[in-house]
């Protein structure tokens, strides 16, 4: 049913974990599903992903979306993150059966959820500053 690459990549996530430090954190759940994802993103000064990690509650594809998706965060800056769509993802990801195609749509909102709550942080940093 999945290709060598995907079970390659589901049983040996890189991006799987906590993130320390983290200033941004996105969560997504599907009802429909049962998957509970969190993306982590740290961000440093220049508004620059520098690591991005997850924690999923998930099947084969949505691990391995999760996983691509850290990999394609990691160096980019918060406008390019957001750019990041499903497109990209299930690309990054290889071949999957076509009802798994969702887990994409879902781990985009997560990054979108992290990008959203880093900023929210950021604001409330600076105000406590004031």
């Amino acid at each position: 049913m999945y290709s060598e690459q995907i079970l390659e990549r589901f049983q040996n996530p890189q991006y799987a974990g906590g993130l320390r430090g983290a200033n941004g954190v996105g969560k997504i759940g599907d009802e429909e599903c049962g998957d509970i994802i969190k993306i982590y993103i740290l961000v440093d000064e220049e508004g620059i992903i520098r690591s991005a990690k997850f924690k999923v509650y998930g099947g084969v594809c949505t691990i391995v979306a999760c996983d691509e998706a850290c990999k394609q965060l990691i160096n980019k800056n918060l406008e390019e993150a957001l750019r990041i769509s499903n497109l990209d993802i299930l690309e990054g990801m290889g071949e999957i059966p076509e009802q798994k195609e969702y887990t994409a749509s879902l781990v985009e909102e997560a990054i979108k959820n992290a990008v959203e709550d880093y900023y929210k942080k950021k604001e409330k940093e600076e105000r406590k500053a004031i």
